[in-house]
């Protein structure tokens, strides 16, 4: 079963469940991003959705930009039932769910749109039904990063990437992936990196175009370059308490309404990420496409790194090649 059949399925069950109580469910939903970004587009359409459907059953609060902490905090949050949601990225989630730790591998998809596919399969399902052995439930992957190099100087070929002192994610899998690609991979918070890049701490970074343009990194960085090497995932997680607290029928409406708006927020994002690059490049930025073979060729080199003693994950990297046919 697909997602968008799973999605019909709820649809159809919410159609003939019958109001359980007139009990408010007030929600609380955190995201570390801007209130201009697809994260609130997400957050938005579900809000204005499910306090209609629910007729005022179902409340919610948004909490963007951080307020209720970086994307580890939330997870905590979600865990001991203090935060309703969150939307998070797959990569804060593999230090708690091992086989996400998969989705942290350079070169993983061939393309953004297999991502999606596959993430929203039976597939991407049984990863989300995974976060329920952590105290949480996942109600869908949302949009998808394709994470690329900004920097000072061009790079033009994989060649460029040697002893680059670039600014990473703190996670196994962008570390392990840029030791692989030559460079010097330098883990910092997000919110310290256009200092960094200003003062010349770091040569370079990794984001996605939309981020790029939206926290204004072009303008010291004037170098973009299409690398793709991650397509970085994002999961609309909530707490397992507050699920399991909601009746059946506010289960199904909760569930459906929040694929939709998953669904207007990709959108958002997609249109984001290439107005991003048209932004980028009438801003004075030289937006540079590679051969992207020998980047990935060298990057998959530690794919062997990033799964040692990960069995969980490692079964799920080659059922992905399955279907990709690999």
């Amino acid at each position: 079963m697909t997602f968008t059949r799973h999605l019909t399925g709820l649809a159809a069950a919410l159609a003939l469940a019958a109001p359980a109580s007139a009990q408010d469910f007030p929600m609380t939903l955190a995201h570390v991003l801007s209130d201009q970004s697809p994260y609130q587009v997400i957050f938005g359409e579900f809000k204005r959705l499910i306090e209609e459907r629910s007729g005022g059953r179902i409340a919610v609060e948004i909490q963007c930009c951080a307020q209720a902490g970086n994307e580890t905090r939330a997870i905590q949050s979600l865990r001991t039932g203090i935060l309703s949601g969150a939307l998070v990225g797959g990569s804060t989630l593999e230090t708690v769910v091992p086989a996400y730790r998969v989705l942290s591998l350079p070169y993983l998809f061939d393309e953004k749109a297999q991502a999606y596919e596959i993430l929203q399969s039976d597939m991407g399902r049984e990863m989300l039904d995974l976060l329920g052995g952590y105290e949480m439930y996942g109600l869908g992957f949302g949009s998808i990063y394709e994470r690329s190099v900004a920097s000072f100087a061009p790079i033009s070929s994989v060649a460029d990437m040697a002893g680059l002192k670039i600014r990473v994610l703190p996670t196994p899998g962008f570390v392990e992936a840029y030791n692989a690609l030559g460079t010097q991979p330098t883990p910092m918070a997000y919110g310290e990196v256009f200092m960094a890049l200003q003062n010349r701490v770091v040569d370079a970074m990794e984001i996605s175009p939309d981020a790029f343009v939206a926290d204004r990194f072009y303008e010291v960085a004037k170098n973009y370059t299409l690398t793709k090497t991650h397509q970085s995932t994002t999961v609309f997680v909530l707490s397992k308490a507050f699920w399991e607290s909601l009746p059946a029928d506010l289960q199904a409406m909760v569930q459906a309404t929040a694929l939709e708006a998953i669904a207007v927020g990709i959108a958002a994002h997609d249109k984001l990420a290439a107005d991003g690059l048209v932004t980028a490049a009438g801003a004075g930025v030289t937006i540079i496409e590679p051969d992207l073979a020998p980047f990935a060729e060298m990057a998959r080199k530690s794919w062997e790194v990033i799964l040692k003693d990960q069995p969980e994950a490692s079964d799920y990297l080659a059922r992905f090649q399955a279907f990709m046919g690999r």
